[in-house]
């Protein structure tokens, strides 16, 4: 088994967390999604990170999918429930993280391409900001949600520091804390 990913993408950081808490050893294929390289693309044709490729050839592409599939692999996991109203809420706060890394990203290359401004990017901080605030009620529900949400928060630290979700929300900033210096989280911080 083996993850197609590059080491600043906070999809696959939540995943490479996610094996070290479960002790799932997952080796890593660091590649760039923009070089488009063979292997990526035989892995995923969208040319998208992360990119799981089982043992057997089969592929398995999108964090939520693959986080399900590792999570999955070890029944007795306790960082989230496998059935019942708790396992929703749980899958409802990743997507809840993943959509704010999906606003930054938008951000993130529309600024690489010089585009700072306009109401598409505002929008993008007005979904960071509200998904910040319903994220803020929804710690210590489950451990793997706790994970995508501090990945969410330090991939903001990595790429816009000047949004100050730890003034605008402190149980944010305190679960951070707490989280951020753990070894899964210390292993896997990205290059500044």
């Amino acid at each position: 088994m083996k993850l197609f990913a590059s080491l600043t993408s906070p999809y696959a950081r939540k995943l490479r967390i996610l094996a070290h808490e479960l002790k799932i050893g997952l080796p890593l294929e660091e590649t760039s999604p923009l070089d488009d390289a063979a292997a990526l693309l035989a892995a995923n044709p969208l040319g998208k990170v992360p990119a799981l490729v089982l043992d057997d050839g089969q592929v398995i592409v999108d964090s939520p999918v693959i986080a399900a599939f590792l999570l999955a692999n070890v029944p007795e996991q306790k960082l989230i429930a496998a059935t019942g109203a708790a396992h929703w809420q749980a899958l409802t706060t990743e997507a809840l993280a993943d959509g704010i890394l999906d606003a930054a990203i938008v951000l993130r290359f529309n600024a690489v391409q010089g585009v700072t401004t306009g109401l598409w990017l505002e929008r993008q901080y007005r979904a960071i900001d509200r998904a910040l605030a319903v994220l803020a009620m929804r710690i210590g529900h489950s451990g793997f949600g706790d994970i995508c949400i501090v990945v969410a928060c330090e991939y903001l630290d990595l790429r816009f520091a000047h949004i100050d979700w730890r003034g605008a929300q402190p149980a944010l900033a305190e679960l951070q804390a707490r989280l951020g210096d753990t070894p899964a989280f210390a292993a896997t911080r990205p290059p500044a």
